[in-house]
């Protein structure tokens, strides 16, 4: 049996950009940011997370988005423990930048995110920069690669997606309580 309506996610406006951006090229796309779990992370306790999660092709994606005013290497943590949740990791980069180059062939910051297997993307805001009739441009500068998510971890990402995307059942877990029994429970 699905899940009742009121059990799935709303969407977030947060990155609205990026997500229209994502359903125009047929990603499926979390409706919120999406908490990934920490076990086999190389830093369980920080960067878990992912600004945008979306599914294409059976492969899952994450998306970290950089503003300008964020620095890009802190992302490099983050790039490590979205690698054992997702398939691929993108991260998109706010431009102007003032604290990294983005130039390819000599930006050592660059360098260092794409050598562990990330994309690359640059977003450009032509006036204001959160203004609907102002969308942006987003440019795919490097694929990413192929990461090696751990199985659990990649299993715990996709029944979130059948649940809060598509609306399935995920099978219970003899550990887990059903949610619906957990809200009444609060409720009561």
């Amino acid at each position: 049996m699905p899940l009742s309506r009121s059990l799935i996610r709303k969407r977030s406006l947060r990155w609205w950009f990026l997500k229209r951006y994502l359903d125009g090229r047929g990603y499926s796309v979390y409706p919120t940011e999406i908490n990934c779990s920490g076990a086999h992370c190389p830093d369980p306790e920080r960067n878990l997370i992912v600004d945008v999660a979306a599914f294409i092709e059976g492969r899952l994606y994450a998306f970290e988005y950089k503003s300008s005013g964020d620095q890009l290497i802190r992302a490099i943590p983050q790039i490590k423990n979205y690698a054992i949740n997702f398939d691929r990791v993108v991260v998109v980069a706010e431009v102007p930048r003032h604290d990294a180059s983005l130039n390819l062939n000599r930006g050592v910051r660059i360098k260092s995110l794409l050598s562990l297997g990330a994309g690359l993307w640059t977003v450009q805001f032509p006036n204001n920069p959160y203004s609907p009739e102002a969308p942006p441009q987003i440019i795919e500068l490097v694929a990413p690669k192929q990461q090696n998510p751990h199985p659990e971890n990649r299993t715990l990402i996709m029944n979130k997606f059948q649940r809060y995307v598509w609306g399935l059942p995920v099978p219970e877990h003899p550990n887990q309580k059903q949610i619906e029994e957990w809200i009444k429970k609060r409720d009561t």
